[in-house]
């Protein structure tokens, strides 16, 4: 019995030596076979690393920021790929796999290395897909770039004087003041930006010599009830030229609340003291070497020869010091030739004619960099900035009217190229500092994607230079808009060279009742004032008046004279809503651009049909309107762009757009669509009812009280075309797909129902596979997948509506979805699964409010979701959701916003609204992770799930940003 027991542990011994032994032979059978798939895997994965960098560099190039992990993934990719290298072309293991004594652990090594290298690669399979997230909106001192004040002592020293001032708690106000071009506001804004972080909100608002208190009063408005409430907040008053009366204002201060700081600039010293600046700083030129070292930063030059030195020197010294002069030369003369300097110089040393003020403020300094504007057109747009009032924003839009009504851009094909020529003369001036771009402030709550038109300005001393320009020659004007004028009764001897004339913005209610010899004046601006009467004997002395803007009044007749005006292409009546008659205008033959928006009109009357030369006509707003002359839009053959408003009345005249063969722009608002005919030439619309023009993209079509099957085949159209869709009161429609499957949306990036009271679901998959099986309905009319390129998701008072979907779907993306707003959806039970959520990476903004029935926002899964499915979901325990704002309001069944186990991470989200929500208990079943907003239970650290829990026995209504508080 024992040799027997013996001899099976020796055959069982045997069995294992052998079978170790085949293993290790195979290792050095097939070294070479293993090597050569560890090149392959690399060569894979280099391909791949390939790709994720181009979709890298592609999200740079948009501004956004890579997810998280990608950077990592690409650095590892890097040493992955160079350790194959190494290995597979030449290394030593590579060598000694030609040994009998190494061919097993090169073998090993390989298998092992390949390995890593396929885990790696499935590691990546996600960045494949998408790299990065949309940029959170950059605030002003965000997109503020701070300046290299290295080696520019008196600013370096100035700038530590301020921020010690604001950070003194016993100073509230701080003045700085100083000469126009100094830098004042430059200071303020390196200030801002270098003590950000010390305050709740900062509040840039530019004063200017024409306060707008109302303007102020709403900028102040924004923050005034935090400083109320104790927060910390700076606000900067910049250009302030008189005393203000900070409570008019709307500013808290006073020792109540000294945690509000006040920051002021001025050009009098005086102004600071009267507006009780405790600390009063004065900022000075630069000195010259100071000055040197700045105009060398700007013209990119360290290294000069001795002939264009010393002409760099003398020109440095004609600007005075000043850091606004000293840019705006040095980007005129910047890679110019030395005689351009020599001819710049000799300008900047030479006599000025007239008023020497201008010498002292450096006019000729700016005035070079309009001479060495190259584009014509960028000078007369540039010139025609100077007829706004100072610091007034100037529209972009306006400035192409009225440069195309006076012939400045060589007779364009269509208004819509003559935007893109003022864009590029616009770009230049900007690029040479002549115009400023206006910072649109964006809301901290973003309902909407707004694509709001460009605002420029100009500075002031820049201004100035440009009406010293045009004060004198043959193309004289006289400008005297935002003076606070009450009448203006002119010697007609002393305006008679004057070719343009703006009085815009003023207070003017009488104008001149007797005739003005002005036979060269091209241009007259006198909207925005107080003018009731146009009296008859005004215009007969303008015969070769070109552009008439007389918008923003009170008038309510036309004078006759006005039909003697055969030259004119402009006429703008916008705002005056006691005007009704406009069958005069039929005479203008000539005009090509007619706007009548918010007049009070009551029809398009027969004689506008003679306006046969006319492009663009606008009778938006005009809601006394209800009659539109059959026959006068079909003879308007030459019209470009058409925008109307029929709030009543008879629609069939939209029949006649289809004679508009040069139609691009439609806005159109009228309670019948039916009529509307196929317009293939149309680039943009706004097309829906009266009274919901939304003007959001360029293309917006709003469908109401139609069901589907009466809908047109151009209405059908529009829908293919449209940026933005609202579809409202829309019986017939149970969900977007697969019941608009036909429509197709490459094009859509924002969805709006409302009260469309059958929708059930935004995407209904398993019927959306149905009809891809049968095809029933024909071939995808999509290019990509449905909702690629979809925004906005807004859903309001969908009585039915139960989830938004319920899977992923291949035919369906919303890999670009940034906001999602649902109101009074009294059904609604969940919005999707996790399995949904974890597609919409581009998703910043949740909005949910009254909706009785919710109970999870999102849920851990679907009843329809397949085994294979859902086993993948629980595997995926840790997920980053990429919001930065959620707010939840009057819910009263909510127990949840994630009815799931999985760890979530939310790296952006700074603001959490959770309002009047009795029932919820926790946030979710796992672990989340809020980087920016942490949450405190009686000054302890707690996670926001026993935040929850701490105070649900009180009323469950709590929010939450930056750093919340049980209470």
């Amino acid at each position: 019995m024992a040799e027997a027991g013996i001899s099976s542990v020796i055959g069982k011994v045997v069995d294992l030596l052998f079978g170790v032994a085949i293993k290790e032979i195979s290792y050095m059978c097939n070294c070479s076979k293993n090597v050569e798939k560890y090149k392959k895997e690399a060569d894979k994965l280099s391909s791949m690393k390939g790709r994720v960098q181009q979709h890298i560099n592609l999200a740079r190039s948009k501004g956004e920021d890579l997810l998280e992990g990608v950077e990592e993934w690409m650095k590892k990719a890097d040493a992955e790929i160079s350790k194959a290298t190494q290995f597979t072309n030449g290394g030593e293991d590579q060598e000694k796999c030609f040994h009998l004594c190494t061919l097993r652990r090169c073998s090993k090594t390989a298998i092992k290395k390949t390995f890593s290298l396929q885990q790696h690669q499935e590691d990546g399979n996600r960045f494949e897909t998408c790299v990065s997230v949309h940029a959170q909106a950059p605030g002003f001192t965000d997109l503020y770039q701070s300046k290299n004040l290295d080696d520019i002592g008196t600013h370096k020293s100035i700038l530590k004087k301020i921020i010690g001032a604001i950070e003194d708690e016993t100073i509230q106000i701080v003045g700085i003041n100083g000469l126009g071009g100094v830098g004042k506001t430059t200071l303020a804004s390196e200030v801002a930006k270098a003590i950000k972080n010390q305050f709740a909100a900062i509040v840039f608002v530019t004063v200017s010599r024409t306060v707008d208190v109302k303007m102020i009063q709403e900028k102040v408005g924004v923050v005034a009830s935090r400083i109320m409430n104790g927060e910390k907040v700076l606000i900067i008053l910049d250009d302030v030229w008189e005393e203000l009366k900070l409570e008019e204002l709307g500013i808290p201060c006073g020792s109540e609340y000294m945690k509000c700081k006040i920051l002021l600039t001025s050009r009098s010293r005086d102004v600071c003291a009267a507006m009780n600046a405790q600390k009063n700083i004065s900022v000075h030129p630069l000195q010259e070497e100071e000055a040197w070292t700045l105009f060398q930063r700007v013209v990119g030059k360290s290294e000069w020869n001795d002939t264009l030195k010393e002409v760099a020197l003398k020109i440095v010294k004609e600007c005075g010091g000043l850091p606004l002069f000293i840019q705006v030369v040095g980007k005129a003369l910047k890679d110019k030739e030395i005689k351009i300097w020599e001819a710049a110089l000799r300008r900047l040393q030479a006599p000025i004619d007239g008023d020497v003020t201008y010498k002292k403020e450096g006019i000729l300094q700016l005035k070079l960099s309009y001479d060495h504007l190259e584009d014509e057109v960028a000078k007369s747009c540039f010139l025609l900035c100077s007829m706004f009032p100072e610091d007034g924003n100037i529209r972009l839009e306006t400035l192409t009217h009225y440069g195309l009504a006076l012939g400045i851009f060589n007779n364009p094909d269509s208004i819509h190229d003559t935007k893109d020529i003022v864009q590029l003369a616009v770009e230049s001036l900007k690029s040479s500092f002549l115009l400023l771009p206006v910072d649109i402030k964006t809301p901290l709550f973003i309902t909407f994607k707004e694509e709001e038109e460009e605002l420029l300005k100009m500075h002031d001393l820049v201004r100035d230079m440009a009406l010293f320009i045009t004060s004198k020659g043959d193309d004289k004007f006289l400008v005297k808009s935002g003076k606070g004028l009450r009448e203006w009764q002119p010697r007609s001897n002393v305006i008679k060279s004057y070719k343009k004339i703006s009085l815009m913005e003023n207070k003017i209610s009488k104008l001149p009742d007797y005739e003005l010899d002005l036979p060269y004046l091209d241009t007259l601006l006198i909207q925005m004032n107080e003018v009731s009467i146009v009296p008859d004997e005004l215009f007969r002395g303008m015969k070769e008046l070109k552009v008439l803007d007389m918008s923003g009044n009170n008038i309510s007749s036309l004078p006759q004279s006005l039909t003697q005006l055969t030259k004119l292409h402009l006429l703008d009546l916008s705002g005056n809503r006691s005007l009704c008659e406009i069958s005069i205008l039929g005479g203008l033959s000539c005009l090509e651009i007619l706007k009548l928006r918010r007049t009070g009109i009551i029809n398009i009357p027969e004689e506008i049909g003679q306006l046969t030369n006319l492009r663009l006509l606008d009778v938006y707003f005009c809601y006394d309107l209800s009659y539109v002359t059959p026959g006068v839009i079909s003879k308007l053959t030459m019209l470009e762009e058409l925008y109307v408003e029929l709030v009543q009345g008879d629609c069939n005249f939209t029949v006649e757009l289809s004679k508009l063969t040069l139609l691009k722009i439609l806005h159109l608002r009228v309670c019948e669509l039916r009529y509307i005919p196929k317009i293939e030439t149309l680039i943009e619309f706004d097309i829906g009812r009266p009274g919901c023009a939304m003007g959001l993209y360029k293309r917006c079509l709003q469908v109401s009280g139609y069901n589907k099957c009466s809908w047109t085949t151009p209405i059908r159209k529009l829908i293919q075309l449209s940026e933005m869709l609202t579809l409202s009161y829309i019986e017939d429609l149970d969900n977007i797909l697969p019941d608009l499957y036909q429509e197709g949306f490459d094009e859509l990036r924002h969805i709006v129902l409302r009260r469309c009271g059958n929708v059930r679901s935004l995407v209904k998959t398993c019927d959306l596979d149905g009809i891809q099986t049968s095809n029933e309905s024909g071939p995808m009319k999509t290019k990509g997948k449905f909702f690629s390129h979809v925004e906005v998701i807004h859903l309001d008072h969908l009585d039915r509506l139960e989830l938004l979907w319920d899977n992923p779907h291949q035919y369906i993306s919303f890999c670009n979805l940034v906001e999602i707003l649902i109101f009074n959806s009294s059904s609604l039970l969940k919005l999707f699964p996790i399995s949904v959520a974890q597609g919409l990476v581009n998703l910043k903004g949740l909005t949910i409010s009254n909706c009785e029935s919710l109970v999870n926002v999102i849920s851990d899964g679907d009843e329809q979701t397949t085994g294979s499915e859902t086993e993948l979901v629980k595997k995926d325990t840790n997920i980053v959701f990429s919001f930065d704002r959620i707010g939840l309001y009057n819910l009263p069944k909510l127990e949840s916003f994630y009815s799931g186990h999985s760890i979530i991470k939310y790296p952006s989200l700074e603001s959490l609204i959770v309002y009047n929500c009795p029932s919820i208990k926790r946030w979710s079943y796992g672990e989340n992770h809020t980087t920016k907003i942490k949450f405190y239970d009686e000054e302890r650290e707690c996670s926001i799930n026993d935040y929850i829990a701490g105070i649900h026995e009180k009323n469950g209504n709590f929010t939450y940003k930056g750093v919340a508080y049980a209470f």
